[in-house]
Parts: structure tokens; sequence; C-alpha cells
């Protein structure tokens, strides 16, 4: 976990180094998870609605293209049950208009709850969506992260971890 966080921070100081422009900011929204299950052929699902929040940096490489690493709170629940994680989707921004991008990216995602000892709290998570820019300050997205990563230590079930998020962002 350490050399993951080394490598993102070297990552995000190379960009900072050749980008024309970085601002930072604020994100909240709406959050969706879904836990897939499936064993011999069936599959089952579960949703969980909640909200997520976190700051963001966003390097601007040029006029088409930017990196915005985002750090969030996640926090679904239902019937009372309730789920939290910290999540890192790093999304690769491209500006189709002025205002209107089309992103895509990891996404990281690490469980904070107490877990049984075969549930892997780390996953890692392939993100895709959309973002507007309203104003020069605000701006709207919506993503959904594909689960890549089999969140149980065993041969017989695989099961994986999507995120839907539409949210806003506030640039200070």
């Amino acid at each position: 976990m350490k050399k993951l966080l080394l490598v993102i921070a070297m990552v995000a100081a190379g960009f900072t180094a050749n980008a024309q422009e970085t601002t930072f900011g604020a994100v909240a929204g709406f959050n969706n998870l879904t836990f897939k299950a499936s064993a011999g052929g069936v599959t089952a699902s579960d949703d969980a609605s909640g909200f997520y929040l976190g700051f963001f940096a966003d390097f601007k490489l040029n006029d088409k293209f930017s990196i915005q690493p985002e750090l969030q709170y996640v926090s679904s629940s239902q019937d009372g049950e309730s789920s939290n994680q910290l999540a890192l989707p790093v999304m690769a921004k491209y500006y189709v208009s002025e205002a209107f991008t089309v992103q895509a990216g990891p996404m990281f995602d690490l469980v904070v709850d107490e877990t049984g000892d075969d549930f892997n709290t780390f996953g890692l998570g392939l993100a895709a969506g959309l973002g507007y820019d309203i104003n020069e300050d605000f701006f709207a997205s919506a993503r959904y992260s594909f689960g890549l990563t089999n969140r149980l230590d065993n041969d017989i079930v695989s099961s994986k971890i999507d995120f839907l998020q539409i949210g806003i962002g506030y640039r200070f």
C-alpha cells in the first residue's frame, strides 16, 4: 500500500512539473455501489446508495487534455447496513469542446469497515465518464467504475464492486 501511494505521489509530481495550469477543488454527489458475485454460472448483485465527497487536483497539460486525481470518502447504505470506502479515481480528461469532457482512468478503492478474513479490502476498477463545466468554478460529472479486482479470496466465488457516481465540483 505504501508503494502504491508513493507511485501515485510521484506521478502527480510529474504532472505538476509539466502542467500548464493546476487547479484544486472539492467534489460531492450521489454514489451507487453494486456488489456482484458469481459462482457456477450463476450471478447475483446487490445495490447500496449513498454519497461521496472529496478533493481533487486538475493538472491541465494542454487545451485538450488534463489529468484529475481525486481522493474521496464514499459512504453507501442499504437496510441499515453501511459500507465506507476511500476511493482514488485518476481521470484522464479529454476536452471535446470548451466545456464538455470525456473521462477515463483507473479507480482504486479501499474498504475501511471491518470485514471477514476472506474479503479483499483493496480494489481496482476502470472508470469512464462525462463532465460538463457549468462555469469557470463549477462543473458536473457522471462516471461508472467497473470493478476488476476479485474481492473474495477463494476459488469458488468471484465478486466485484462497481461504482456509479453523479456529482458536482467546485474549483478553488
